[in-house]
């Protein structure tokens, strides 16, 4: 999958080819949106390496996120935490994180997906690394566009699973859910070494909206890098640049919500979208995004 020096991974343009053609049409032919799982993505002994290295949560200042729109325990060691602070990176992950967003690495996602004039995003707005414990989750969602410029349209997710020996009876499968948010389609399980790519638009809902049942000390680990074009066009599968998130209560979990919340989805259910977007940008500005 690449070449290396006595330290450093690099990708390999020839050997991305061969993956995008692989790929390439599981990816667009995937309901309920395109997206593709590629198993054993990169060496093994790197993706140890990268698990081996991913810090736990009190290894960092982690940002504690929750399930999303609803309430939470408030504990890092249950709840989803992240980090979009590079120096907050582990060497060997921060160098991993570097190449995911290089031209090489542009160029097999362009080819995988189709999608072209992509661009990375060196500030990892909203992306980085994500770890969540046993007893966490994430509500079912359409993301917002994270980028602060509205020209950069979000238009594709990467996340890579870190944790090794992922067992099925743990949960934490990635939900993909139809266009109205009404019914699970499909499950993507957070397997060591996949990576995952997928379509993101105003109606690609996704999450893991069920407890985690892992062992005691065992998170879901995961690298998450997004993708951009710059203005995207308006089709019916994408509304336009949004800075708040879409979220969906699917489970008894999603009720518990505090008046905070109930503020966040009165003020999206009643004020014209322009002023949302920018209430949205403003409390992502001010940490109030909890």
């Amino acid at each position: 999958m690449g070449n290396t020096d006595d330290r450093l991974f690099y990708f390999d343009s020839k050997n991305l080819a061969e993956r995008a053609a692989e790929y390439a049409e599981k990816f667009r032919t995937a309901k309920p949106f395109s997206h593709v799982v590629i198993p054993d993505f990169l060496p093994d002994a790197l993706a140890q390496a990268i698990a081996a290295e991913f810090p736990g949560p009190n290894a960092i200042n982690w940002r504690l996120a929750g399930p999303g729109d609803a309430q939470h325990s408030g504990d890092k060691d249950i709840e989803k935490i992240s980090t979009s602070n590079e120096e907050l990176f582990p060497p060997l992950i921060r160098h991993v994180m570097h190449e995911f967003n290089s031209g090489v690495f542009l160029s097999f996602v362009e080819k995988l997906t189709g999608f072209t004039q992509l661009s990375p995003d060196p500030r990892y707005y909203g992306c980085g690394l994500h770890s969540t414990g046993r007893g966490g989750r994430l509500m079912i969602h359409a993301d917002a566009s994270r980028h602060p410029n509205p020209n950069f349209d979000q238009i594709l997710n990467m996340i890579y699973y870190a944790t090794p020996g992922w067992r099925e009876e743990w949960g934490g499968q990635l939900e993909l859910w139809d266009e109205t948010a009404s019914q699970c389609v499909g499950k993507v399980t957070p397997a060591f070494n996949s990576m995952l790519i997928f379509f993101t638009g105003t109606k690609s809902f996704h999450g893991h909206p069920h407890p985690l049942a892992t062992p005691p000390g065992i998170r879901r680990n995961s690298l998450a890098v997004y993708y951009y074009q710059t203005d995207r066009k308006i089709d019916d599968t994408y509304s336009g640049h949004k800075n708040y998130v879409e979220w969906k209560r699917t489970n008894p979990l999603d009720q518990r919500v505090s008046m905070f919340h109930r503020a966040k989805k009165l003020a999206r259910d009643t004020l014209p979208e322009g002023v949302v977007n920018k209430l949205a940008a403003l409390a992502r500005r001010m940490g109030w995004t909890s």
